[in-house]
């Protein structure tokens, strides 16, 4: 494969992705409506998908210091949204886990956020969401190989 036509995906892909932001989803509008802010909602989708997790592991993969991350985690603790616990085998090291409450946040974030996505494309032509629907799935197939 050339580097030009490397270089042409790599410009659609990120195309792609504000698009999505601007004309489907902005992530703003779930911490506006939840009232909860984006960093923290980057936090909690972060631990659902990566499990309990030292403060530090999470701030190097979120590539936050870990000083702009304990305050994060201490907002989301007394919002009862996550908890700290000692690790079983390492008393030494606190692991951070969403709780029961995050979860239900999450889930009716992302029902939210499907209702949004459902108005959006409500209008298209029957031909226009097929060739989505066709579209989307040749694309998360391919990105899944990543």
């Amino acid at each position: 494969m050339t580097t030009l036509n490397l270089n042409d995906i790599s410009d659609n892909l990120y195309l792609l992705l504000f698009s999505l932001n601007k004309h489907i989803f902005n992530p703003n509008a779930l911490a506006k409506k939840f009232n909860i802010p984006h960093s923290h909602i980057k936090v909690l989708f972060y631990l659902v998908h990566n499990g309990p997790i030292s403060i530090s592991k999470m701030a190097k993969d979120l590539y936050v210091s870990k000083p702009n991350m304990t305050p994060v985690i201490d907002k989301l603790v007394e919002d009862g949204l996550v908890t700290r616990d000692y690790n079983p085998t390492d008393r030494r090291v606190i692991l951070i886990q969403a709780t029961p409450k995050a979860l239900e946040v999450l889930k009716e974030g992302k029902e939210y956020i499907k209702e949004v996505i459902r108005e959006k494309i409500s209008p298209l032509s029957d031909e226009d969401i097929s060739n989505l629907s066709s579209s989307l799935d040749t694309l998360l197939n391919v990105i899944n190989k990543f």
